[in-house]
């Protein structure tokens, strides 16, 4: 699987992977403000260019249209898994076998619980990674898988079947198997994420951060540690920065559980430790008597439970900072720095909230604070994590030898996009951008200057001792960072003047673009309309007008039951499936999609969108449709919506107008049931009366219609971009150094 961490692709490159032609990239970039900015080029080319692993991501939530689709491309395809596909040079994808894979998921589970057939599909990853000869037979399969989790999890008919998928189209090197891992491993963490002491896994993005802050400082460690290892993905991202060396370190680690005790083995090992040792128990609990790990180790990187209660005998214990009280979080601390080497230094994730609690939590921190013991703080932003949406903070610690002078703070709490409807990840440029920050104050540069063009840059600040008392030693980057100032007549730098001058530019660009996108449309009121012959007596609809029902008119489906409709699927992206968040003005919006996997798409093709379908909100609040354009081929509907399907005989364009009409609207009103939630039925649908004018009228109707819907759209681009304007210009004109043009 291609790392498109540090790979870097130019205009003309995401055009030709993506399989579209050189203007549609500048036509995304220029009408999508989410599109990822340029950044500065690591060789000497003018050219623009950008990170691979953000355009992959931002194109992975864009479908292939039906008929652009290629030949062996699947409804469902996205222009990030052709552009994947092309970096990958036709070298074995696991992306692309993990998606298979999980597509006959129901057909290789057999009996399995869904959590059980994950750990299998692991426990399978690892041994054909890391023992070829069992690959001879299912039998000599299954006797090894059964020796890894210690239990028989399946029979010899599963294993078989299993293994011929592997075989016939599998990883093949222990590398292609450490990718595979894991892909499922982050699947893993977001079906079944909750485990014994919360939060199963750590999040790939927040584990490469704590690895890289830690990797800033020389010498290389001898011993690495993590007291709650969970499935070993610190640990493993620790030694990806060592992949290079000659000499690595040793790693150990205490799991919570035996599933965890597994996982962390075979994650470790696939990834070159195959002699790192693991413990299951909890190190917190008891006096540490008979514990098997040094105090003297080098870095210790945890994510350890949020606010877990303590047990009676490890309230007991002797702390270094004084008792935690009934919670879990300043227990760690302590016992990290407990464990820490002379020089020892140590990254742990700790819930936003220790670092302003007050009660035992006050005292502790600013014992710690005040002994050296902490010494630099990020804040990283909310939904990193699968089951939890609370922001993280990552606490770097190290053996106190002398009082420090300063703590060190990072805001990286604005930084991360949205990966799915509820979960955020940390890009490269995000996680390079407090790595950088973290390194330029270890090593005692002034960070004054701006960040280069394109580049992400991160709000921070070095605090004193006797400010950080006056703040009763509160540790909370995202306030701490930004200093005390004036609202009145703020100095502003020459370059940050340049800079938001520079950014107004822009934006007034912008808004000259949508001005212009705007006078392309021809008003359709621009002619007078001829009225027609009135209705003659007792009649209700014009002469060549007559009424149908809707179930007559049109095919009536309503959306698939079950809660799962609404849970999305961030690991691995199937077929979007549309929610009523992304029924808005009339059209489809793919930011509130959420994703199944193929399995589950092909159980429901009966749920498939095609182009000129209408899909409308039918519980809750009622009545908002939406036209299915070429976009949405092929996606499916949720459960909380109904498709409408025209036939020939009605235009989906002036239906779409019909229905949005303030009187059809309180038709379907005066019919929703329900006491909590009001719902409408397709029952009740079928008989809402439609007036129908001839085919080319309803055209005419449907076309002035359409046309005003994408003047909406440009509008509400043209006010977002006024919106960015303003603030700009305010900022300029309020700084005192900008004065407005003369005569103004």
């Amino acid at each position: 699987m291609t790392d498109l961490g540090r790979r870097e692709v130019t205009r003309a490159d995401i055009a030709r992977l993506a399989g579209v032609k050189r203007p549609a990239v500048t036509n995304w970039e220029r009408r999508h403000q989410d599109f990822p900015e340029p950044v500065p080029s690591s060789g000497r080319s003018v050219t623009d260019v950008f990170r691979a692993e953000e355009i992959a991501a931002w194109l992975g939530r864009r479908t292939v249209p039906a008929n652009v689709r290629r030949d062996g491309e699947l409804a469902g395809t996205t222009f990030g898994d052709r552009f994947r596909e092309g970096l990958d040079g036709g070298n074995f994808r696991a992306q692309e076998f993990v998606h298979r894979l999980l597509a006959e998921a129901d057909r290789l589970r057999g009996q399995l619980a869904p959590a059980d057939h994950m750990l299998l599909l692991l426990a399978l990853v690892y041994v054909w990674g890391n023992d070829p000869a069992a690959r001879a037979s299912p039998t000599s399969l299954r006797t090894v898988l059964r020796a890894v989790l210690d239990r028989d999890i399946a029979g010899r008919e599963q294993v078989a079947a299993l293994a011929e998928v592997f075989g016939r189209q599998g990883p093949g090197t222990r590398a292609e198997c450490a990718a595979v891992f894991d892909l499922l491993v982050h699947r893993y963490r977001s079906e079944y994420g909750r485990r014994e002491g919360g939060e199963f896994f750590t999040p790939k993005s927040v584990a490469r951060t704590m690895a890289r802050m830690l990797t800033v400082t020389k010498p290389q460690p001898r011993c690495i540690h993590d007291p709650f290892c969970r499935a070993g993905e610190i640990l493993t991202a620790v030694l990806t920065e060592f992949a290079e060396s000659e000499v690595r370190p040793r790693v150990t680690g205490t799991t919570p559980s035996s599933d965890a005790l597994h996982l962390a083995k075979m994650n470790l090992a696939l990834h070159g430790a195959e002699d790192a040792v693991f413990q299951q128990g909890l190190e917190i609990e008891g006096s540490g008597e008979g514990d098997p790990w040094p105090r003297d180790i080098d870095w210790i990187v945890t994510n350890p439970p949020f606010a877990q209660r303590l047990s009676i005998s490890a309230g007991q214990r002797t702390w270094r900072y004084g008792p935690p009280g009934s919670r879990g979080d300043f227990a760690w601390l302590q016992h990290v720095v407990d464990r820490l080497a002379p020089g020892g230094r140590a990254a742990v994730v700790m819930p936003e909230g220790a670092g302003f609690g007050g009660g035992h939590a006050r005292q502790i921190r600013g014992a710690m604070i005040e002994d050296g013991a902490v010494e630099c703080v990020v804040a990283l932003p909310p939904q990193l994590f699968a089951t939890t949406g609370i922001p993280v903070s990552i606490w770097m610690l190290t053996r106190p030898e002398s009082q420090r002078e300063e703590v060190f703070f990072i805001d990286g709490s604005g930084l991360g996009r949205m990966a799915g409807p509820t979960l955020r990840e940390l890009s490269e440029s995000d996680i390079a951008a407090i790595v950088d920050a973290y390194a330029a104050w270890r090593h005692g540069a002034a960070r004054t200057e701006s960040a280069p063009s394109g580049a992400v840059s991160v709000p921070s600040r070095a605090l004193g001792l006797d400010e950080l008392r006056d703040r009763e030693h509160m540790l909370a980057p995202r306030s701490l960072t930004v200093p005390e100032a004036s609202l009145v007549g703020p100095h502003i730098s020459e370059q940050a003047i340049v800079l938001r001058v520079e950014r107004l530019a822009s934006a007034a660009a912008g808004l000259q673009a949508l001005s212009d996108d705007l006078k392309r449309f021809r008003s359709p009121w621009r002619e007078a309309w001829p009225l027609t012959a009135n209705c003659g007596p007792g009649e209700n609809l014009p002469p060549g007008w007559h009424q149908g029902r809707l179930g007559e008119l049109a095919e009536i489906t309503v959306g698939p039951g079950g809660s799962r409709r609404d849970k999305g699927d961030d690991a691995v992206r199937g077929i979007p499936m549309v929610r009523p968040a992304a029924v808005r003005g009339h059209r489809i919006l793919h930011d509130g999609v959420t994703w199944v996997t193929g399995g589950e798409a092909q159980a429901m093709t009966r749920y498939q969108l095609r182009a000129g379908d209408l899909v409308m909100t039918r519980t809750g609040t009622l009545g908002r449709c939406a036209l299915v354009t070429e976009a949405e081929e092929g996606w499916l509907f949720g459960t909380h919506l109904v498709r409408i399907r025209p036939s020939q005989h009605l235009y989906a364009d002036y239906l779409l107008g019909f229905l949005e009409r303030p009187e059809t609207q309180n038709w379907i009103s005066r019919r929703a049931r329900g006491t909590a939630v009001l719902s409408i039925s397709s029952k009740d649908l079928y008989d809402l009366p439609v007036p129908l004018p001839p085919v080319a009228e309803q055209r005419k109707i449907g076309r002035v219609l359409n046309t005003l819907d994408e003047q909406r759209q440009t509008h509400t681009e043209l006010i977002a971009a006024l919106d960015v304007y303003r603030a700009e210009l305010a900022d300029l004109l309020m700084s005192g150094r900008v004065l407005p043009p003369a005569g103004e």
